[in-house]
């Protein structure tokens, strides 16, 4: 027997099996095929501020701002973090903190018309861990158009923007869930008749590796025939995974009816909405950072469903000490945080609770002073090795370093510095391991 030949027959069933991996990198995971290791974020946006007069802690603890957390059984899930600073002296801290969020970058002012910031933590892990849609934006009811003409060579984006691809991009983010719904599960369905398809082709790649294994197997020196069974036992496994992936990713929901044009109105309703379909795109493996913007950054939301009639949010956060106005504001805080309950609710539900971070925070902490040290911040995920359910603080520190905190954990490759200046991560942990 000529084992030249031998070898090449050989080679040439293995070559099928060079296609099998590569098809399936395309393939969205199941949500059984999920591990516990944390590789998902989501970036949770609050405008204004809490009611944090001189930036001590106010209202933001388990018995008022955070009780819906509390409340939900969240408390375990979530750490307080205490100290955090961002902004520079002399920049509007609504353009600089809503725009910067995610990055700690300094703004470009000077041309209304242009908008740069830098490369958003939320973009760092869409890179990380790349998935088909990359990423999703919630965005605020309605897009922020400052009234007054007083910050000229400020862009507007800043005020509806945390989410940035490159320094130059942002992600224009979706605030009305119908169209949230067209955008997974379009995607998805048209995702689902292509791995169909490969699912098909890669069928006939299996009828053919297993025929020509047959073939070839009486004609083996026995030498190879050990080789050859260990290889079909993978085809096997490769095939029984196969017929486990769910290659759909339907919507547990049909698609909204309501209409969200008007900003005012369906508040919760709005984003109790996206945090399902966020929740169930990340189940289905279709994405794996996201980000939620509560509100633009200067917003004047009402939240006269849940509130009643009153001043708007920003009024509300420049309240000059008027009982009335703080006591509202007080109001929009737990509104707020009630969402972001029922959003780990639904990470619960879906089994991604542990595999997820969920960063929650604000462009300041006193609004009516415009404050930004001790930004009021939240970190809200699972396991033992954090300190959820307690408050930390490691002194008076940068956003920036919770911000690489967070990529460590998420296991994303040392990135160097992080962020721009006075807000520069000092690249030291925060007291928040256990």
């Amino acid at each position: 027997m000529n084992i030249n030949t031998d070898r090449r027959s050989f080679l040439r069933v293995l070559g099928g099996s060079l296609m099998l991996p590569l098809m399936s990198q395309v393939i969205p995971s199941s949500a059984s095929a999920q591990t516990a290791t944390r590789s998902r974020f989501i970036g949770v946006f609050f405008p204004n501020g809490a009611h944090m007069p001189n930036s001590v802690n106010g209202n933001w603890n388990f018995d008022e701002a955070l009780a819906p957390l509390a409340a939900a059984g969240h408390r375990n899930n979530t750490m307080i973090i205490r100290g955090l600073h961002n902004g520079f002296p002399g920049i509007d801290p609504h353009w600089q903190n809503c725009a910067g969020f995610l990055s700690c970058r300094r703004i470009v002012l000077g041309d209304a018309a242009v908008a740069r910031c830098g490369k958003s933590l939320d973009q760092v892990v869409a890179d990380h861990y790349p998935t088909a849609m990359r990423s999703l934006e919630v965005g605020a009811p309605y897009y922020h158009v400052h009234p007054l003409n007083d910050h000229p060579g400020y862009s507007n984006d800043y005020l509806n923007r945390i989410s940035w691809q490159t320094d130059d991009t942002f992600r224009s983010p979706i605030g009305d869930p119908r169209q949230m719904f067209d955008k997974i599960f379009g995607f998805a369905n048209a995702s689902a008749e292509r791995v169909r398809h490969l699912h098909a082709k890669k069928r006939s790649i299996l009828d053919f590796v297993y025929r020509d294994a047959e073939r070839l197997s009486s004609d083996l020196p026995a030498a190879y025939r050990p080789v050859l069974s260990t290889y079909m036992n993978t085809v096997r496994e490769v095939e029984r995974q196969l017929d486990a992936v769910d290659v759909g990713c339907d919507p547990s929901e049909p698609r909204p009816t309501r209409n969200f044009a008007n900003a005012q109105t369906n508040y919760i309703e709005r984003y109790q909405l996206m945090n399902r379909m966020v929740v169930l795109a990340m189940q289905c493996g279709l994405v794996n950072s996201s980000t939620f913007m509560y509100g633009p950054s200067s917003s004047d939301l009402r939240f006269e469903e849940a509130l009643g009639g009153g001043q708007g949010h920003h009024g509300c956060a420049h309240n000059r000490g008027e009982g009335p106005l703080i006591n509202r504001l007080r109001g929009m805080n737990v509104v707020h945080t009630g969402l972001l309950a029922h959003l780990i609710t639904e990470l619960k539900s879906a089994g991604l609770m542990a595999s997820t971070l969920v960063m929650y925070g604000s462009d300041m902490s006193d609004g009516d002073q415009h404050t930004t040290e001790n930004i009021p911040t939240l970190l809200c995920g699972a396991g033992a090795d954090l300190k959820f359910g307690q408050e930390i603080s490691g002194g008076r520190r940068p956003m920036s370093d919770l911000h690489v905190d967070i990529m460590n954990l998420l296991s994303v490759p040392d990135i160097g510095a992080w962020g721009d200046e006075i807000i520069a991560s000092t690249m030291q942990p925060l007291p928040m391991r256990v």
